[in-house]
Order: structure tokens, then sequence, then C-alpha cells
């Protein structure tokens, strides 16, 4: 089993990195931010690969990978962690106002008001559970490869905020296997969670 542990570092926000693939080159968006999105979205357009493991790049893998596969993974198709503080996307949207509580008019904060208020209006249920997706087991099968196209499809049209979208196709899509990680990512046993050169 080929298993690919990977991360994107675009600009200045991470420092590089040799523990594991990173990959740097995408450059057809303005933004860097969804430059390096991408890569993260849609592993399956650019790793050739059974399993992927991506990481934020600022968070290190402390295990070897075939243990994390096997403890994390399982016989499920996709495995990140359950996020500890907030059960709705309305409280993660709380928290997305939050971070842009000085700069109002951003784009990235126009477009996830608009996208949280498309999501209300279709009447997406609260306490759904949210993720967070700064660290993503995958297995590159058929069905994790349509889930990664509409996620990316979501990112695209609304905001690159993807733990706001990530429950909506994870509805839309049952039959995708889904293991929640039970833990903190940021002190989490497996992990080294590092602040990002540049905050975010």
């Amino acid at each position: 089993m080929n298993i690919v542990p990977y991360t994107a570092i675009i600009g200045e926000k991470d420092a590089t990195r040799t523990d594991i693939k990173v990959f740097s080159e995408y450059d057809k968006f303005k933004e860097d931010v969804m430059n390096a999105k991408i890569y993260k979205i849609m592993p399956h357009k650019f790793l050739d690969c059974d399993i992927s493991i991506w990481v934020d790049g600022n968070i290190f893998l402390k295990k070897p990978v075939e243990e994390l596969v096997d403890e994390w993974l399982g016989d499920a198709d996709i495995a990140l962690f359950k996020h500890p503080h907030r059960e709705s996307i309305q409280w993660e949207m709380k928290w997305i106002e939050f971070q842009f509580r000085n700069n109002k008019q951003s784009p990235i904060l126009k477009g996830a008001q608009e996208q949280i208020a498309h999501y209300n209006k279709q009447g997406f249920p609260r306490k759904t559970g949210v993720f967070n997706c700064g660290v993503i087991v995958r297995r590159h099968n058929s069905r994790v490869k349509e889930f990664n196209e509409r996620w990316w499809s979501e990112i695209t049209r609304w905001s690159p905020r993807d733990q706001l979208s990530f429950p909506v196709i994870k509805q839309e899509m049952p039959e995708v296997k889904i293991n929640p990680i039970i833990g903190e990512i940021r002190n989490h046993p497996y992990l080294e969670y590092k602040s990002h050169k540049i905050p975010s």
C-alpha cells in the first residue's frame, strides 16, 4: 500500500520543510491560499498513491504513516479530527466573523457570509458536527475523488474556508465512510503543532 504524507506551502506563511512531500508550484489563482488549497482538497489530481495524508504546513507527524492509517482510517474512506468545540457550521461562521472582525470588507469573509446564508436558506440542519481539516487521511478511490470534486466546487464558488463546506458534502454523500479522529489537533500525541510564521 502506497501512502504519501504531503502539504502545500506557497508564500511565506510557513517555513520550508523536507520531512514530507511539499507542493509549491501552483499559481493559477491570484491568492496564495487558493494555490495551496487545491492541493489540499484535490490530492487525486497530483498524487499517484493508494492513501494520502494531508497536514497543514505547520503540523508535523510523530508516528509512522502506516500506524496512523491503521489507527485513524481503518476501513473508512476519510479520517479527520472532529472539532472539539464547534458543533455546527453556523458556529463555524461565527468564528470566521471573529477572525475577520478588523477586516469586515475581506472578500473571504463576504464569500463565507454568502455561503452560510445559502446553506441556511437550503435548510442545512444545525449540530451536524464540524471537522478540523488540518489533517486529512484519504483513500484514493472513486467515492473520495467525487467527494473531493464536490468539496472543491463549494470552495471555488464561495470561500476558501473549507471547514464550512465539508459537513455539507458529507451530508450529500452518506456513502462515503468518514472516521472522526478524537482529540485536539494542537496537542495530540501523534502530532507536533507549530505556530504559523505569519499568523492566520
